[in-house]
């Protein structure tokens, strides 16, 4: 079993990297799905990074993929999936990439959608939510091929 702990969007509120880690001390894996905007990227050092639509000076990847407990996991910001069918493209890209779980952020609303035995996670943002949703981030538990998801807020 492992405990992951998604964060996202914190649009350079650097605090938000230390508070995390501290709210979470016992993470197996602390994911950052991008538009940190941090000024020092050493910051993320622990976080598994990738590069969202605002990290324009920042050195990371556009996506990574994980394998945890035997999930094939894929992270990416989000930027380009539109916002109408948006969960088929998302859908889509786990099936070209064959993974089964999806985590990004962008929309800075939380999401957790289990269909078809594919995975669609979103933290929300740590500083500027939307959609009426609370500032938040996500802890997975992942055991044996299945994730529970706690939203937590901050």
């Amino acid at each position: 079993m492992k405990k992951v702990v998604v964060m996202s969007d914190n649009h350079g509120q650097d605090i938000m990297l230390k508070k995390i880690k501290e709210l979470e001390p016992t993470a197996d894996y602390y994911i950052h799905c991008g538009d940190s905007e941090t000024s020092r990227q050493e910051l993320l050092q622990g976080y598994i990074c990738v590069k969202g639509n605002n990290d324009w000076y920042l050195d990371l990847p556009k996506e990574a993929i994980l394998d945890i407990e035997g999930l094939k996991i894929l992270v990416t910001h989000g930027q380009y999936f539109g916002y109408f069918n948006r969960e088929m493209a998302m859908k889509e890209m786990l099936e070209t990439t064959q993974c089964q779980v999806l985590i990004s952020g962008h929309t800075h609303m939380p999401m957790f959608i289990e269909e078809g035995g594919y995975y669609l996670i979103n933290p929300g943002s740590t500083s500027l939510p939307r959609g009426g949703s609370p500032k938040s981030y996500a802890v997975l538990t992942i055991h044996q091929k299945h994730i529970e998801c706690e939203f937590k807020q901050l």
